[in-house]
């Protein structure tokens, strides 16, 4: 199955890592560039070089990483060459407004978004800010998932990008709640976790302090 890119805005709070804790709980193959320091669901590591180390070793089997980098912006490139050459894996990026500005993106994140679908990446990106991200990954983009914003830039580009009626949308959404847009099927509310459990027929809603942490630090 074609692997897509998914892009989540919103502002700090509005339950945006929630959201991603939910959409890759069960991911076998998941690294997270966590640079705000959200996530647990995996094996937690603050160095590069212990980093590509585990990775040299376990790249072919199921792994569930998540890299805090100490340089957000210089170790981003090197991440995303290992997601590359890797393939068949989620890639979620925190703050993916800083790695891929309207002026400048990388040469290995730019191959991720344009042809990793053909290695089946999948790019999970999450920002406060999306007015200031490259519009190759809105292009390219399967569905975006839009918690309430009140920064005037960004209602603006949303209504630019999605259309006017957006705007009483985002005004009518309650708490963890967001719209989401799929392409070629228009927008629709949702809610995180909001999703039924058919085996044990319960609701089921997973956040980022439901879901046990594999490790608690870097080795």
């Amino acid at each position: 199955m074609e692997k897509t890119i998914r892009l989540i805005f919103g502002k700090r709070g509005s339950g945006k890592s929630y959201l991603l804790a939910y959409l890759v709980r069960a991911v076998e193959r998941l690294i997270i560039y966590d640079t705000l320091h959200e996530y647990y669901q995996g094996l937690v590591f603050t160095d590069f070089a212990k980093l590509a180390k585990f990775w040299l070793h376990n790249y072919k089997g199921n792994f569930r990483l998540i890299y805090r980098p100490t340089d957000p912006a210089a170790e981003f490139e090197l991440i995303a060459e290992m997601v590359w050459l890797c393939g068949d894996l989620v890639f979620a990026v925190e703050e993916i407004d800083v790695f891929g500005t309207p002026y400048k993106i990388g040469t290995s994140f730019a191959s991720i978004i344009q042809r990793g679908r053909h290695k089946r990446i999948e790019l999970i990106g999450i920002t406060q800010r999306p007015f200031g991200i490259h519009r190759l990954l809105t292009s390219q983009a399967k569905e975006i998932c839009i918690f309430n914003t009140n920064e005037p830039r960004d209602r603006e580009y949303l209504r630019n990008l999605l259309g006017k009626e957006i705007e009483p949308q985002l005004d009518s959404l309650g708490e963890y709640e967001y719209l989401r847009w799929e392409d070629g099927s228009g927008i629709e509310k949702a809610k995180v976790g909001a999703d039924i459990d058919e085996k044990n027929g319960k609701n089921e809603k997973i956040s980022g302090s439901d879901v046990a942490p594999e490790s608690a630090g870097a080795p």
